[in-house]
């Protein structure tokens, strides 16, 4: 895949994580009104470099993410669970095909994030007016990587 096409993909992955407010998987690209046609017949070797340009993607928001309190906490879950990020992220794709491993690994992701409200909390203290607004911030975040986190049980 040449450099303009690897942008023009990466473009297009913005535009949908804006109007979605969630990083899109393939099949989002496959299934969208206007851009299926580019994803849907596609080989095994071109499916793979578009899943890599995305992956890179949500590598580069995750570290522009790290501005911010939240993100930097975020970042953090990344770099240390970075096994279970993924892992999640792909079963968040389709979580009905293995149900029973989305919601063993969403409990896992769960527990983290509360770990990390329960820090982004503690760092707060004393400016409660914005608490509200910093922790939905963070669970923006959580949803814009793991769309159907709310299904977790």
């Amino acid at each position: 895949m040449n450099p303009a096409e690897q942008e023009q993909i990466i473009t297009i992955v913005k535009n949908l994580e804006e109007q979605k407010q969630s990083v899109p998987f393939l099949s989002d690209l496959q299934k969208h009104t206007v851009f299926w046609p580019i994803f849907t017949w596609i080989d095994k070797a071109k499916e793979d470099e578009i899943n890599q340009i995305i992956d890179w993607y949500i590598k580069e928001k995750i570290a522009w993410l790290s501005k911010t309190k939240w993100g930097q906490l975020f970042q953090r879950f990344f770099e240390t669970q970075e096994e279970l990020f993924w892992a999640f992220r792909d079963i968040n794709e389709n979580p009905d095909e293995d149900m029973d491993l989305f919601q063993r690994l969403g409990k896992q992701v769960e527990q983290e994030m509360f770990k990390l409200e329960w820090i982004l909390t503690e760092k707060m203290v004393g400016q409660e007016k914005w608490l509200d607004k910093v922790v939905s911030s963070f669970y923006n975040i959580i949803y814009s990587f793991f769309p159907k986190m709310g299904i977790v049980e």
